[in-house]
C-alpha cells in the first residue's frame, strides 16, 4: 500500500513555562496527519527574532510571558513582518481577550486545560488552510495592485455622489494631477455638460455604463477623449460605491496622427524628388545659357538683366535643396543626451528673442536626469524651431511660454512647449507640417516640415493642440521602449 505524503510543519512554541511546553509538545507528537518538527523559546528577544524572520511555518505564543502579554508580541511580530500563522495559547478562557487576540491578527485562540491531540490538529489544519487561501489571495492583490498602479488607463472608484475615493498613478496622466488632489473631486466636474447630465441619469438608477466616449477636462482645462466603463457594487456590510475605467482614445488618435504624418513626409518626399528633377534638368540649361551668353560679350544694361536671371536661377536651385532636405530621410548621429541641459542650451538661445518680445519664459525640466539617444544637434534645432515659433505667436501683453519636461516610470517622457499666443484655427492644424504652409508674413513654411522630419527620425511623435485666442500646445512624445 502505497504511504502518503505528510506534510512537513516546523512549529515554535513561545512559552516561559517548560511543563506547559512539554506537554504541548507531547500532544504535538501524537498527530499523525502532519510530520512535526517541535522547537522551543523562552527568551523574548529570540522570540521576537524568530517571529520576525517567519524561520518557522506555525507559531504557538502563550498569553503570559514574563514582562509582555502574548498580544503584545502579537502585535509587535506582525508590525515586524511575520506572515505565518499565530496560535495564541492561555491557561484561562477569556472572551475579551479572545477577540482582541483574533482582531489583531491571531489564527486562533486555545485554552491550555482543554488542549488534546485532535483540537490541536484542527486548530493547527485550520491555521494552515487559512494561511494558504491567505496567500494566494495575497499574492492576487499584489498582482492586481501592480496593475492598478501601472496602468495608463485612469482606474478608479467613487462613492454614490460619484466623489473619487480611490484613484491611480494614471491621473498624472489624465489629469496633471495627484491622485490625492483628484480624490477631492467628483467625476462630473471634470466632464463636459452633455455627458456629466448622461452619467447622472444613468447613476441614480444605478444602471451600468459600457464604452461611453466621453470628453474630459484636465486642470488646464484642456480636453482629453476618453473611453468610460462603470458598474455599480454593493459589498457585504452594505457600502455602495462605482469602479470604473477610463481609456485614452487620444492614444488612437495620435496612432492615426502618426500614421498620416509618416504618410505625408513619404509623399512629400517623392513630390520633391520628381519636380527637383524637373525643374533642375531646364535650370541648369538656363545657367549654362546665361553663360554662353555673358561669354559670347552684352551690352552693360544686357549684363544686368542677364545677371538677375544667373541669380534668380541660382535661388531657385536654392529653394529646391531646402525643399529636399527638409523632407528627406535625415543621417543621425546618436548619442546619449541628458534632455535637461538640452533644454537649458535652447532656452539660453531663446533668451534674448523672448525678451525683446516680452515673454515671459517658464522652464519646468525633471528632478532627475533624463538621456535619451540622440542626435544633439538635430534634436536641438527641431526644439528650437517649436521655441522660437511659440516666441513670435505670442502677441499679449502678458505672454508666456512655457518648457516643461515630464518623464515618470509609467508614461512615455513627453516634452511640452506652450505658449498662450494668438493660436492656430481649427481648419489650419492638418496642414501645420505641410511644406511651404505658413501663417507668417515672411515665412517659408519648411521650419515644422523639418521638425517633424527630425522628431520622426527619432521614433518620436509630435502633437498640437490649439484654439485661437488661448494658445498652441506642441507634445514631443517619445517611444515607450525608450523609456528609463
Amino acid at each position: 500500500m502505497k504511504s502518503i505524503d505528510k506534510q512537513k510543519l516546523r512549529i515554535l512554541i513561545i512559552d516561559d513555562d517548560e511543563d506547559d511546553f512539554f506537554i504541548t509538545s507531547q500532544y504535538l507528537e501524537e498527530i499523525f496527519e502532519f510530520e512535526i518538527e517541535t522547537t522551543w523559546s523562552f527568551q523574548l528577544d529570540d522570540a521576537k527574532q524568530n517571529l520576525v524572520s517567519n524561520s518557522f511555518d506555525l507559531y504557538f505564543v502563550d498569553f503570559r510571558l514574563g514582562a509582555k502579554t502574548g498580544l503584545e508580541m502579537l502585535e509587535e511580530a506582525i508590525a515586524g513582518g511575520c506572515t505565518q500563522p499565530i496560535i495564541l495559547l492561555t491557561g484561562i478562557g477569556n472572551r475579551e481577550i479572545d477577540t482582541q487576540a483574533i482582531e489583531k491578527g491571531a489564527y486562533d485562540y486555545l485554552v491550555k486545560s482543554e488542549l488534546n491531540p485532535e483540537k490541536l490538529e484542527r486548530a493547527i489544519r485550520y491555521a494552515m488552510e487559512r494561511f494558504k487561501n491567505f496567500t494566494v489571495i495575497s499574492e492576487n492583490e499584489r498582482k492586481f495592485r501592480l496593475i492598478f498602479e501601472n496602468a495608463m488607463s485612469l482606474i478608479f472608484t467613487c462613492n454614490e455622489n460619484l466623489a473619487f475615493t480611490e484613484v491611480n498613478p494614471a491621473a498624472h496622466y489624465f489629469f496633471n494631477c495627484s491622485p490625492e488632489e483628484l480624490k477631492n473631486r467628483t467625476i462630473i466636474e471634470l466632464l463636459e455638460p452633455s455627458a456629466a447630465e448622461y452619467i447622472k441619469g444613468k447613476t441614480k438608477t444605478r444602471s451600468n455604463i459600457n464604452h461611453l466616449t466621453i470628453k474630459l477636462k484636465n486642470v488646464e482645462n484642456e480636453p482629453i477623449i476618453g473611453n468610460l466603463s462603470m458598474n455599480f457594487f454593493e459589498n457585504t456590510t452594505g457600502e455602495s460605491y462605482w469602479q470604473g475605467i477610463i481609456y485614452d482614445e487620444s492614444m488612437r488618435s495620435q496612432a492615426e496622427l502618426a500614421r498620416i504624418q509618416t504618410e505625408k513626409l513619404e509623399a512629400t518626399h517623392r513630390l520633391v524628388g520628381t519636380l527637383a528633377h524637373e525643374i533642375r534638368n531646364p535650370l541648369t540649361n538656363i545657367g549654362l545659357s546665361i553663360d554662353g551668353i555673358i561669354e559670347a560679350g552684352l551690352a552693360d544694361q544686357q549684363l544686368i538683366y542677364a545677371d538677375i536671371v544667373k541669380r534668380s536661377a541660382f535661388r531657385i536651385n536654392e529653394i529646391i535643396t531646402d525643399l529636399l532636405n527638409s523632407s528627406k530621410e535625415i543621417k543621425l548621429r546618436f548619442e546619449q543626451v541628458d534632455l535637461n541641459a538640452l533644454i537649458e542650451e535652447v532656452v539660453q538661445i531663446a533668451q534674448d528673442s523672448s525678451q525683446l518680445k516680452h515673454v515671459d519664459l517658464h522652464v519646468e525640466l525633471a528632478n532627475h536626469p533624463v538621456y535619451k539617444s540622440l542626435d544633439r544637434e538635430k534634436f536641438k534645432i527641431a526644439l528650437q524651431n517649436l521655441v522660437f515659433n511659440a516666441i513670435d505667436a505670442c502677441d499679449k501683453d502678458s505672454s508666456l511660454l512655457e518648457i516643461k519636461l515630464v518623464d515618470t516610470k509609467t508614461q512615455p517622457t513627453t516634452l511640452l512647449v506652450k505658449d498662450n499666443g494668438s493660436g492656430i484655427q481649427e481648419e489650419d492644424l492638418n496642414k501645420l507640417f505641410e511644406p511651404y504652409f505658413t501663417t507668417k508674413k515672411n515665412g517659408m513654411g519648411l521650419g515644422l516640415v523639418s521638425t517633424l522630419n527630425i522628431i520622426k527620425s527619432h521614433k518620436a511623435q509630435i502633437e498640437v493642440q490649439s484654439k485661437v485666442g488661448i494658445g498652441t500646445t506642441f507634445r514631443i512624445v517619445f517611444d515607450e521602449s525608450d523609456m528609463n
